[in-house]
């Protein structure tokens, strides 16, 4: 084994560890020694490979996000025989069911945001899981602009609308989280976030008869007025 191949394979291992201690302990309650024996190494040797143990929970934190950012372009792809519409309702279902299923994994929203609390984060693993989220953007960003050369969107800035959505779909996610939240929200979170969702992508279709927003009840009671 190369000195190289044997430096990433420590990296990993001292990653693999730690990603079981802080899903278990969390930030506060992980502690470096054991992460290190976990590892089978010296804990002097995690502090060569990670500046602090902030550094080490947001490198966990954003590996288990990588595979999703990672094929996100290639998931986009095969949806381009889609109606702009259905290719927004796909993306951003993909992104809220990788965090359903990843539920840990959103803890890195807390972490880059609280920085005086968890300690200084390495500005080069900031930048790094900044270009992530920033990717997943501008993939949103590409779709939008389609929609609009196709006709299937009126005109926007596609990158403030871009933003709207990951805003939005990051905050109902944080809500569901807090239990307060969730109990003045009603109803099941699919349900609420698929509605937002569409409500944003309703004010950009050039054919509104493409949302597949539900009439509301309301609505239904005037119809069948009228239809008498």
């Amino acid at each position: 084994m190369s000195t190289t191949e044997r430096k990433s394979k420590t990296r990993q291992d001292i990653l693999d560890a730690a990603r079981e201690i802080f899903y278990r302990e969390d930030y506060i309650g992980a502690n470096v020694d054991e992460i290190a024996a976990a590892a089978k190494i010296s804990k002097g040797a995690v502090y060569r490979y990670f500046a602090n143990k902030a550094a080490l929970y947001v490198s966990v934190l954003g590996e288990d996000s990588q595979h999703f950012f990672a094929g996100a372009d290639r998931r986009v792809a095969k949806t381009k025989d889609l109606h702009t519409a259905d290719r927004i309702r796909k993306l951003w279902s993909d992104y809220v069911e990788h965090w359903i299923q990843n539920p840990d994994a959103f803890r890195i929203f807390w972490a880059i945001d609280n920085e005086a609390v968890i300690g200084e984060l390495p500005k080069e693993l900031t930048d790094r899981i900044a270009q992530n989220w920033k990717r997943s953007l501008e993939i949103t960003q590409a779709v939008l602009d389609e929609g609009i050369r196709r006709g299937e969107l009126i005109p926007i800035d596609t990158w403030q609308a871009a933003q709207a959505f990951w805003t939005l779909a990051t905050a109902l996610i944080d809500h569901d989280n807090i239990r307060g939240r969730r109990q003045i929200r009603g109803g099941a979170f699919r349900e609420v976030y698929d509605f937002s969702i569409e409500l944003l992508l309703r004010g950009m279709l050039a054919d509104p008869s493409q949302s597949t927003l539900p009439a509301s009840p309301l609505s239904q009671v005037e119809s069948a007025s009228t239809d008498e």
